[in-house]
């Protein structure tokens, strides 16, 4: 493989599918159980709302230097890695704390909550385009969550980002629903 930097995936406005049971493990609500009354309303008026006003993006990138060689401890026997930020926007961040405001708790945590599946659909569906497999993120298992900074400034360094992302000095992302990630693609013959 060359050095340059490879741009795998860009993916702006991109709105995943994200499954019931997908959207019901982020509601903590038994996955096969299909929602009813309230709660079926709640989480379709959410869907409906992310497919109206929401701006998700995703942008991949080949990792390289300190982040591949941190890809290759959390992921080994890949031939390659990707570096991968996912996003659902400020906007369904915005309106859950707007309807939290309002009186509707239960509004805020179905959007908040939908927000939350839709960065994992966009995750899963990024490495399933790169013929990937796993992947992993800082704050999972023994990988540190201030190593959000370092893969954040890697995408930052090959290509410009699709929306804003920030990192707080706790390693947390702004926009809370965002996610960064590296996916393990292709075996070690």
């Amino acid at each position: 493989m060359t050095s340059a930097v490879k741009t795998f995936l860009v993916a702006t406005n991109r709105h995943p599918a994200v499954s019931d049971q997908a959207y019901n493990r982020y509601l903590r609500y038994p996955a096969n159980r299909p929602l009813e009354g309230a709660l079926a309303e709640n989480a379709a008026w959410s869907r409906e709302w992310f497919r109206s006003h929401g701006r998700p993006w995703c942008i991949a990138v080949r990792a390289e230097g300190v982040v591949r060689e941190r890809a290759a401890a959390q992921l080994p026997g890949a031939a390659d890695w990707a570096v991968i930020a996912a996003s659902a926007g400020r906007e369904p961040e915005a309106e859950a704390a707007a309807r939290y405001a309002a009186g509707e708790p239960d509004l805020y945590f179905f959007l908040d909550s939908y927000a939350s599946a839709v960065v994992d659909a966009l995750l899963d569906e990024a490495c399933a385009a790169l013929g990937g497999g796993k992947r992993m993120s800082p704050g999972h298992r023994d990988w540190p969550i201030e190593d959000n900074l370092v893969l954040l400034d890697s995408i930052r360094a090959a290509v410009p980002l699709l929306g804003p992302l920030d990192i707080l000095s706790s390693g947390m992302l702004v926009p809370k629903k965002s996610q960064l990630a590296v996916c393990a693609i292709g075996d070690r013959m």
